[in-house]
């Protein structure tokens, strides 16, 4: 079970959104994220169109603190590690992400745990090697998506045929699969369809 920060541009996608939170109710992975990570999303939704306005996007946070209670990381706790990350950073505005990941690991969320995944598209904002010396491992989406199938093919499966039944368009996995590939992670999207084609795994 692996600790795992999501950044607001992973959250962005629906599709990937819904995935990582089934992998969390599989138990492959426990997801976080902060207030501060929220209403970095809830902005991006409402300046994309994908959410109308800014009310709209804060039901949209409640409904993922309903879903997943246990995620988010207080602002305090986090704002607490932003001088122990900064050093690692190459952008000033991100700084709040890795500080979330770092406030999993100096808090007692996980009694000895060493890494903490830190999973966003925007690799290039963060000092990838100077971060893992701290213990937060930066991964894009995709590889860390596709690292989890690989790892585990069934649980992941499962999880994503569990966000298609919740799902009230019902698709069929083909178009949901091009809905994740849409969200930027294409590998894990192949991987899943090509293991679903050969028959060993259930989407």
């Amino acid at each position: 079970m692996i600790p795992v920060v999501a950044d607001a541009d992973t959250l962005f996608g629906a599709t990937t959104r819904g995935l990582l939170i089934h992998l969390d109710y599989q138990g492959l992975v426990r997801l976080h994220w902060s207030p501060l990570i929220l209403d970095e999303l809830s902005r991006a939704l409402v300046d994309t169109g994908r959410k109308p306005d800014a009310e709209s996007a804060r039901r949209h946070e409640q409904l993922m603190r309903a879903a997943l209670p246990q995620a988010e990381i207080p602002t305090r706790q986090v704002q607490v590690q932003f001088a122990s990350v900064a050093p690692a950073m190459r952008s000033a505005k991100d700084i709040h992400v890795a500080a979330c990941a770092k406030a999993i690991l100096a808090g007692d969320f996980y009694p000895g745990a060493q890494v903490v995944s830190l999973v966003t598209k925007n690799i290039r904002d963060f000092g990838v090697r100077k971060l893992a010396n701290l213990g937060i491992e930066v991964q894009r989406p995709d590889a860390f998506l596709l690292e989890q199938f690989q790892q585990d093919p069934t649980s992941v499966a499962s999880a994503f045929a569990a966000l298609r039944a919740t799902l009230r368009s019902a698709p069929e996995p083909d178009p949901l699969l091009d809905r994740l590939a849409a969200d930027g992670q294409a590998l894990t999207a192949a991987a899943l369809h090509d293991a679903w084609r050969q028959g060993a795994v259930r989407l």
